[in-house]
Order: structure tokens, then sequence, then C-alpha cells
């Protein structure tokens, strides 16, 4: 009989070690979380309901991160979730739910407050389609900060570009071509993919070009591309155009001709001085950069005109280089990362300045991508 050691305890005079031993078959209190409200929801691929998939929820939090929850889509494309806990947002807790539907993933919109159950959540899908060796996406902006080395010679250059997918269907890579794919400076060595809609392992760089095998859904995509220009003078090829395009050369640059752009009024940008050149409306062309005859007089204008000037439209969808489609209900989440995704590049450029220490730039860094990714 299991109580008879406890028993010989007892009359050994052990006190102390019964009570040791009816305190360890004791059941413990277990303190559970309090439960969350209730997600209700809907996937939709184009504009018909979903008859089937997987809900996966999300949490993102100081203490947590990974997937918490699953739930099956009814026939009629809604589903229900229970979250593990209120979404807190000011403590840096939120949640999102995704979807993985003919092998891309897609994402709704961060779920942060009250504010997000007053509708149903969408979770926006496509069909996919293959890129094909002509296949064609306009360039919306392209915006290229070039910076003079360390050594006084050559360029170390951030390449942003903003593309638009405006047929309404996710565009996959194929055996008969990437995604996307574009001319880079031939002069160009030592690429690398900033923190954008583009993730590193989703890009290759071969022959003067970059090749995109991430899914591209409708709307737009930012891709922001680091490289060196190890001479003076180098070209930029435009491919099929631009709806704009600028130049911002940080000071000191010396003396310099550009051609394929118009001047334009300079900038100062947290502290540094910009020259500008821009284009609206660019025909397929060529633009070119030589240590040379001066520019015309630069000037300042305010922050807020620069941000416009940068025209960062539909940028910092979540996780876009994994496959994620924009809800078509999420205009504030959209304008809230595409302002993230401003400061991010603002602080890269300031990392690549030497403006910054190691442990501030991480810990700013870390702060913005998990803002990103609510």
């Amino acid at each position: 009989m299991w109580l008879t050691p406890i028993r010989a305890l007892a009359l050994s005079g052990f006190g102390s070690l019964l009570a040791v031993a009816l305190a360890w078959d004791a059941p413990s209190e277990v303190r559970q979380e309090p439960l969350g409200p209730v997600l209700a929801g809907e996937v939709l691929i184009g504009d018909q309901p979903a008859d089937s998939g997987t809900v996966v929820l999300h949490r993102v939090s100081a203490f947590f991160t990974g997937e918490v929850d699953s739930v099956a889509v009814d026939r009629r494309g809604a589903f229900e979730i229970r979250l593990p806990a209120e979404p807190d947002s000011q403590a840096g807790d939120v949640f999102f739910a995704s979807i993985r539907y003919q092998n891309v993933l897609y994402f709704g919109e961060a779920i942060t407050g009250a504010e997000n159950f007053a509708e149903p959540y969408l979770i926006q899908t496509y069909p996919t389609v293959g890129a094909g060796a002509g296949t064609f996406l306009p360039l919306r902006v392209r915006n290229v900060f070039v910076q003079l080395s360390e050594s006084g010679r050559g360029w170390n250059v951030t390449d942003l570009f903003e593309i638009g997918n405006d047929a309404r269907a996710t565009l996959v890579a194929s055996e008969d071509g990437a995604t996307w794919t574009h001319a880079l400076p031939p002069e160009a060595v030592d690429f690398s993919v900033g923190q954008s809609d583009l993730s590193p392992d989703a890009a290759s760089f071969r022959e003067g070009r970059i090749h995109v095998s991430a899914p591209i859904p409708p709307g737009g995509s930012v891709y922001l591309l680091r490289y060196r220009v190890p001479e003076d003078d180098f070209t930029i090829p435009l491919e099929g155009g631009a709806g704009s395009m600028e130049l911002l050369v940080r000071e000191p640059a010396g003396e310099l001709t550009v051609s394929g752009l118009a001047a334009a009024e300079g900038i100062e940008l947290e502290g540094f001085a910009y020259r500008r050149f821009a284009g609206r409306e660019m025909a397929p062309s060529v633009v070119t950069v030589a240590r040379g005859t001066p520019l015309t007089p630069t000037g300042s204008i305010p922050l807020l005109a620069v941000l416009i000037t940068l025209s960062l439209a539909a940028a910092g969808a979540f996780l876009v280089a994994r496959g994620r489609a924009r809800p078509l209900r999420a205009h504030r989440a959209t304008d809230r990362r595409r302002g993230i995704l401003v400061q991010i590049a603002r602080l890269d450029e300031e990392w690549s300045g030497g403006s910054l220490e190691v442990e501030d730039y991480d810990r700013r860094r870390e702060r913005l991508i998990e803002e990103l990714r609510g």
C-alpha cells in the first residue's frame, strides 16, 4: 500500500518528513492566463470565399513569438479562433493570422486592440500565375541614394525600387523566368538586400542583374538593395521606364555631372545635406554620374517634403517577400507600415554613413522590425 511508508514515518516521529511527503503528493494549483476574445474572419480567393484551408494564429510579444493555434476554414470561407489573451500593443503583444494558398503564405493585418474585432478579419489571397520570359511589372518609383566611400574613390549605393502588380493574381517564379529582374550598374559589386519586402534568400545577383524569386502579390512591393561602385563614374540603367526616379547624393561629394535627370532643389535630412536630381514619367534610359562639373546650388526643404518626395506608397506590407498579399481593408495598417519602412531606410542610411554606434543601430532597428512585424 502506498500509504504505508508515510504512516511509518509518522509513527517514528518524523512529522516534518510526513509534511513534505504529503506536500509532494498534493495537487498543485495551475494558474492560467485569461482567454482573449474570439476572432471571427473570412478568407477570400480573389473576390470569392475560400472553401477550405487552415488559418494559423501567430503571436509576437516580448516573451513569445510563433504559432499559437489553428482552425479550419468552412465552406463559406469563414473561421473563428480564440486568442489566448487580450492583445496589448502597448506592451508589444500583437497577433495576426495567416493561411497558405497554392503554396503562397498570406497574412491578415496586425491584431492590436478592440478595433480589429469590429468587422470580420480579412485574409486576402489570390490565384497564382507563373512568370514567363515576357513578364513585365511596372516600376512605380526608384530612389537611388549615393555616398562617397571612405577612401574618397567610388560610391556606396542604396537602391530602392517600388514595383507594381496590377493584376488580380500573385506572380510566382517558374521554369520560364523569375518574378522580377532588373539591370543594375554594370560597375557594381558587393550586393546585399536591405530590410524591405524582399528577403535575402529570394534574390540573386548575376551578370549585372538582380533576379527575384519571391511571389509578388497584387499591389506595390518595395525592394531595397545595397552595393558598391568602385569607380568615380558609373551608370544607372532604367529598364522599362518609371513613374518617378530620384538620385540623392550625400554631401560632401565634390563636383559632379549627372545626365538623364533634372537638377532639383537639394534637401537636408537628419542633419545631412543631399543634392537631388529627379524625373517623372521616365522612359527607358540610362542615368550617368561622373565626377566633374559642379552642380547647381543646393538648398534645404522640410522633412515632410522629403517623405513626399520619396513616394513610398504601399510600402511595408508584412512579409511580402514570403508571399503576403495586402488586405483590401487594411489601408490604415498600410499607411503605418509605410512610415515604419521609411524609418528603417533612414536608419540604415545613418548606419552606412557611420553616424551610429553598433549598439544603438541594433536596438533601434530591432524595435522597428518588430513594429513592422506587428
